[in-house]
């Protein structure tokens, strides 16, 4: 079963380029040579953030979540969110379709 991730958070005034340092140094250089991971990608416009995210299964995620990486630098991000805080939807599908249009 694949597991999609759609993360939002609104950026605090003034921390938009170390999030976008912190994200960009956890998709190169990390995440994206995890096993299991398909999709990390992000987004920043103005003040909001969004990252996209898909894993081949809950064991690849959960390994992910597990990862030193995950610990060193999800403190960071959430440093630069208002609240400290991230809204977070999670999609668990075996039939899961992509397009491009």
């Amino acid at each position: 079963m694949k597991i999609n991730i759609i993360l939002k958070g609104q950026i605090l005034p003034g921390k938009q380029e170390e999030m976008r340092s912190i994200v960009r140094k956890l998709q190169q250089e990390f995440v994206l040579q995890e096993d299991g991971c398909e999709q990390y990608e992000f987004y920043i416009d103005g003040d909001c953030l969004v990252m996209l995210e898909r894993w081949a299964s809950q064991a690849a995620l959960d390994l992910h979540t597990q990862t030193k990486h995950f610990s060193e630098f999800v403190p960071k991000m959430r440093d630069c969110v208002d609240g400290g805080s991230f809204s977070v939807q999670i999609i668990k599908s075996s039939d899961l379709s992509f397009a491009t249009l």
